[in-house]
């Protein structure tokens, strides 16, 4: 008799029955009817043919007021890790019970890492109340806290490595052992040397199946309490099966043992399984990282100085401080002062950005030169750069995941190959009257020469070897996954400035009066740090050398120019804005631009423009031979956009693009499409959380080099193609094992059937067959 709540079987007799139902215990009785009573009863129609575990709910409730939060509001925030929660019926139900209660304002459910943010009025309801109410349907909460996380993290990386390292040194000594036996087989073996190396296997194989295999049986389990079959299914079948074979046949002495085939299927498996595991990103939730980063003091004014204090605790109002070289972490309004800002991390513009007074300041940027004050006008939790990582934290569970082909392969295979070995035994026993033991001896054999070794091999050890080239190449794989996610994009979309050209500034067109000394002119331009004046003076080297003057009264005035005497002789240097400020007449420049003048007469001027990264149209090139569709997204300006996509010969780009206006529009294509995004600024990041593959460069933000599941550690794009190349390579390989795999089956699996294969030929032509395999996969090297 199934129990109504969590739908597992139990003796009717040991069962709680009201009115038509029955319950396992009173803790299922109690969420059933707390469910009804409350209009939640389609949380069951949700479930489906999924089950739970029984409920118990007398669980001591911890005090965790200390991890909450205030919002700008004045509400109550708290972040809990539920546990217990199966599939997306649970998600909503305790979404749909935690919002229907008074004073519970928000609540979103993260259903991949089942992290949950609350929102509530505590003048309403306590946190305590909230955690019972979890409790009351079936759930256990804890507030998030990520150094536990990372501990958790670390022990299980701790549990996977002892448990390889007991699997591979009891499968190498056992692997001697039988060829020793295997040797005697064809040459004849005493009797009682054979019960010891049979008994030597047996001690050897067990921690092997019991311990290094116990992730298998409980993924098994889980598998089969949810009424479906996994690859892990199939595994422990096989490996268990042979597992009590031996032990019958090694103490009766009525036939061979196979205990080297059940430590070599279990180990292969898990090599995978360990491999796939630690291809992982490293942390639960990357947004934990980005805050620790973000997180940082700025100077605040103190009623008697500017003195240091931390970015959360700055109010509305305050005053702060920014010099050259600070990261704006908090939204404001100049009150004093002129800088220079970079804002291409948030808005994709590369040139500077003069601040002023009355001028508004956003995060996210940095401070070129100059120094400001400026007044508050938002809380460090309501900053766009927070707005950002917010929106990050949301679109965790959205991103759209593709489907491995092993995945897909696995659920009928497994299906398919346990139905076999029933109907061999059944055959065996039934219509040809064979011994229970020939009987068991032939399935056996069906299950062990189809364990999916090869199988379960063939994406790991292709990934493996696909990660070790690419490293070679200067690219990093965060997940081993995204090798063939990448295979499977048609849809590129890619960031301007820093991307597709690169980062710096370079001279395009100049003019030099030759009444002017070069050397003059570099050892001028030296005395400025912004960086249109660097960029000249690297452009000047080229021509000149260094030579030491002696300036007198050098002024750098913030985002606009530099001024300083020689002698009698005045020099200045700096926008045509600042030219016309000293009285000098000079004409309008489109891009970015550096004017020269001596003694009130232009000397010299120098236009800048982004130049193509490395790579750019070999890169474009090469995905239009394969059919991809590209996009150019970026926050710069209508007229610099054109230029660039021109030049590569791109039809589709968008100019002054917002970080939401990015995010949306892959998120958009993403929809039908698989959507390859590069970018690198904090403006690409929540694009990148969106794409099916982001990949970002190595000087890129923090904020998008930890967004991203790809990271082009030479920045350039040459590394980008050959990491697309490699990666539809790899998928080839990794359709060919399967296909290699799937052919080996269907050749052996009728011969095991028909009692053609005994056991010990099965084993070995396992292990053959996941031989194939990896040598295979290391042609993905050449």
């Amino acid at each position: 008799m199934k129990c109504s709540h969590c739908k597992l079987d139990f003796k009717q007799e040991q069962m709680i029955k009201v009115e038509e139902n029955y319950f396992c215990c009173t803790g299922c009785k109690s969420v059933f009817e707390i469910l009804h009573d409350k209009g939640l009863q389609g949380f069951y129609e949700r479930l489906s043919h999924q089950s739970l575990a029984p409920v118990n709910i007398s669980k001591e409730i911890k005090d965790y007021t200390h991890f909450v939060k205030k919002t700008k509001e004045g509400f109550d925030e708290i972040y809990l890790l539920i546990y217990g929660i199966h599939c997306s019926a649970c998600v909503w139900l305790n979404e749909k019970v935690l919002i229907k209660e008074a004073g519970v304002l928000e609540v979103d459910i993260n259903s991949v890492t089942h992290k949950a943010r609350v929102v509530f009025d505590p003048q309403l309801i306590s946190l305590r109340k909230i955690l019972e109410l979890i409790q009351s349907i079936g759930y256990e909460a804890s507030a998030y806290d990520p150094l536990k996380q990372e501990k958790k993290a670390n022990e299980l990386k701790r549990e996977f490595y002892a448990k390889l390292v007991v699997a591979i040194a009891c499968v190498m000594n056992v692997m001697w052992i039988a060829v020793a036996k295997y040797a005697g087989f064809f040459s004849g073996m005493d009797r009682e040397i054979k019960d010891i190396l049979n008994f030597a296997e047996f001690i050897l194989a067990s921690p092997v199946l019991f311990y290094t295999g116990s992730s298998f049986y409980k993924s098994a389990f889980n598998a089969l309490k949810n009424k479906s079959l996994n690859m892990d299914t199939l595994v422990i079948s096989g490996a268990s099966l042979a597992y009590l074979y031996s032990l019958w046949a090694m103490f009766s002495r009525a036939g061979e043992v196979y205990f080297d085939s059940v430590a070599m299927i279990i180990c292969f498996v898990f090599i995978g399984k360990y491999l796939e595991v630690f291809s992982k990103k490293r942390a639960l939730d990357i947004v934990d990282g980005l805050n620790d980063f973000l997180v940082s003091e700025v100077l605040v004014f103190n009623g008697t100085c500017f003195a240091l204090k931390e970015a959360r605790e700055v109010k509305i109002g305050d005053l702060i401080q920014l010099k050259s070289g600070d990261k704006i972490v908090i939204d404001g309004i100049c009150k004093k002062g002129e800088a220079s800002l970079d804002t291409s991390s948030l808005s994709g513009e590369n040139e500077p950005v003069f601040i002023s007074e009355g001028k508004e300041v956003f995060s996210a940027c940095i401070v070129i030169d100059g120094v400001l004050e400026y007044e508050a006008t938002k809380l460090y939790e309501d900053s766009k750069l927070a707005q950002i990582i917010h929106l990050l934290e949301l679109s965790n569970f959205k991103k759209a995941k593709i489907q491995s082909l092993v995945n897909q392969i696995s659920a009928y295979f497994s299906r398919t190959i346990l139905s076999l070995a029933l109907l061999c035994f059944l055959f065996w026993f039934f219509y040809q009257h064979a011994s229970f033991e020939n009987s068991l001896i032939n399935a056996i054999s069906v299950l062990i020469i189809a364990c999916p070794c090869a199988l379960a091999l063939a994406t790991p050890v292709s990934n493996l070897v696909a990660l070790g080239k690419a490293l070679k190449q200067k690219v990093l794989f965060k997940n081993a996954s995204v090798i063939e996610d990448l295979s499977k994009c048609n849809v590129a979309v890619f960031d301007k400035t820093g991307v597709l050209t690169q980062s710096k500034l370079e001279v395009d067109q100049f003019f030099i009066d030759e009444l002017i000394s070069l050397e003059e002119l570099l050892g001028f331009v030296n005395l400025s740090k912004h960086p249109v004046a660097k960029s000249v003076a690297q452009f000047l080297k080229q021509k000149t050398q260094i030579k030491h003057f002696d300036f007198i009264r050098v002024e750098n005035i913030a985002a606009r120019g530099i001024k300083a005497y020689l002698g009698e002789d005045e020099f200045l240097g700096g926008s045509a804005d600042f030219m016309r400020e000293n009285g000098i007449v000079c004409k309008e420049f489109e891009n970015s631009h550096f004017i020269f003048a001596k003694n009130k007469q232009v000397l010299a001027y120098f236009e800048l423009k982004n130049l193509l990264r490395q790579g750019a149209k070999e890169l474009i090139s090469y995905l239009k031979s394969l059919k991809m569709q590209i996009y150019i997204l970026s926050g710069d300006n209508y007229k610099a956009v054109k230029k660039i996509a021109d030049e590569l010969g791109v039809q589709d780009f968008k100019a002054s693009c917002l970080p939401e206006t990015k995010m949306n529009f892959v998120e958009e294509l993403s929809l039908n499409n698989r959507v390859l995004f590069v970018g690198d600024g904090v403006n690409d990041a929540l694009a990148l959380k969106y794409a099916a593959v982001a990949i970002s460069l190595k000087e890129g933000s923090d904020l998008a080099i930890e967004s991203s599941d790809v990271l082009l550690l030479k920045n350039d794009l040459f590394s980008l193609k050959e990491a697309i190349r490699l990666c539809l390579k790899t998928f080839t390989i990794i359709k060919q094992n399967l296909a290699l795999s799937i052919a080996y089956n269907a050749l052996t699996i009728p011969l095991a059937f028909l009692g053609l294969i005994n056991p010990l030929i099965a084993a070995l032509s396992m292990s053959f067959s996941s031989i194939i395999v990896i040598l295979n996969a290391l042609r993905i090297n050449k």
